[in-house]
C-alpha cells in the first residue's frame, strides 16, 4: 500500500475551489455570530454517493486530500470543513448541495488520484469514499455548474 498505482480507480468527483467556497462560508459565519470571521477552505473533491436522502435523492460528500470526508447530513446539508486562526481552529459551515455545486471547477478527478499518497492510512480513507460512490462511475453527468 501506499503507492498510486496500487490503488482501485474508475471513482470520479468533481473538483470544488475552495476560494469560492470561503467566500460563502464567511457569509455564513457573519450571519451566524455578527461580525466578520477570517477564514479559509481547501479545494475539495464532491462526490455523490449510492445512499438517498430523505427525497430520495442521492446523497453527497466532500472530501479533501488526505482522504477525509464530510457526508450530506439528514438535514440535506454537507458540512464543509474551514481553517480560522491560521489553522489553529478548525470549524464547518453547512450547505446545500447546490451552493457547493455552484464552487465546482471544471475539472472531474478519480478520488484515487486526489487524495494524496502517504500510507495505508489514506489509501483507506481512498477505499472509504469509493465505498460511499458505490461503483465505478466512468461517465460523470449528474452535477451541474452554475454560469455566473
Amino acid at each position: 500500500m501506499g503507492r498510486l498505482e496500487d490503488r482501485v480507480k474508475g471513482y470520479y468527483g468533481h473538483l470544488v475551489d475552495g476560494k469560492k467556497l470561503a467566500v460563502i462560508a464567511k457569509k455564513i459565519y457573519a450571519l451566524q455570530y455578527g461580525e466578520s470571521v477570517d477564514c479559509a477552505v481547501s479545494d475539495l473533491l464532491l462526490v455523490e454517493g449510492k445512499e438517498k436522502d430523505f427525497r430520495g435523492i442521492n446523497k453527497y460528500a466532500v472530501v479533501c486530500e488526505e482522504g477525509v470526508g464530510w457526508e450530506q447530513n439528514d438535514y440535506g446539508l454537507i458540512p464543509v470543513p474551514t481553517n480560522i486562526g491560521m489553522g489553529l481552529w478548525n470549524g464547518k459551515v453547512f450547505m446545500s448541495p447546490k451552493v457547493v455545486q455552484s464552487c465546482l471547477t471544471p475539472q472531474v478527478i478519480d478520488i484515487a488520484d486526489f487524495v494524496r499518497v502517504f500510507g495505508d492510512r489514506l489509501d483507506n480513507n481512498v477505499a472509504i469514499w469509493q465505498g460511499f460512490i458505490g461503483e465505478p462511475n466512468k461517465k460523470i453527468n449528474y452535477l451541474v455548474t452554475s454560469k455566473k
